[in-house]
């Protein structure tokens, strides 16, 4: 079964797009998963919450969790971040394409990228080892789109949830969504049903 893989910054509408993508398959009678996974994960997001507690990792660079991660830190802190992700990427993602069933990806590989690049203040991040093994498999999902809108309308947007990565994250996302071969979806002028017409433009052809 294919496994779907909507990607890109918040506030571009992908988890819209991801629901209304789950709506339009179920209507055909498949059966469909909407996966999702955060930034930091098991481990890794426990720790965050510990260290937020600790002066010496107060900070905003990771603005979910309040913490600053020391540069003499970040090496090994992006290996946990690495292996904490593991598991989810199986359970959530491909064990599901194997039991049968359409994976329609809300956050993916992609944004865990992104977001280990940001929290660690490292932009070299998607050239290290593990990034480039998940953006590897990134690739074997069937359709990748790289759904995205102008920094203004991001802006306008986030201001709902009071909670962002900030504007660095527009290069990271272009330089990966072009490494990947990902589909582009710019949702800026464009409404989730025009939108969604895009991506089933784009994918349509191929899954009945």
């Amino acid at each position: 079964m294919p496994i779907i893989c909507l990607f890109g910054p918040d506030g571009s509408g992908k988890s819209t797009l991801a629901n209304m993508l789950a709506r339009k398959f179920q209507d055909r009678n498949r059966n469909v998963k909407v996966s999702w996974m955060r930034g930091s994960h098991t481990v890794a997001s426990v720790l965050a919450k510990l260290l937020s507690n600790s002066p010496t990792f107060r900070g905003d660079e990771n603005p979910y969790y309040d913490i600053k991660i020391p540069e003499k830190m970040r090496r090994l802190w992006q290996i946990i971040e690495f292996m904490s992700a593991l598991p989810v990427i199986l359970l959530r993602f491909v064990l599901p394409a194997l039991l049968g069933r359409t994976v329609v990806c809300d956050r993916y590989v992609p944004d865990f990228v992104v977001w280990v690049a940001l929290t660690t203040d490292d932009r070299e991040y998607p050239s290290k080892p593990e990034a480039r093994f998940l953006l590897k498999l990134s690739t074997k999902c069937d359709y990748r789109v790289y759904v995205y809108a102008s920094q203004e309308r991001l802006e306008e947007r986030e201001k709902k949830d009071g909670t962002s990565l900030g504007s660095g994250q527009a290069e990271l996302y272009s330089s990966i969504a072009k490494s990947i071969g990902a589909n582009k979806v710019d949702t800026t002028h464009e409404s989730p049903n025009e939108s969604l017409r895009s991506i089933l433009d784009r994918i349509e052809g191929e899954i009945n």
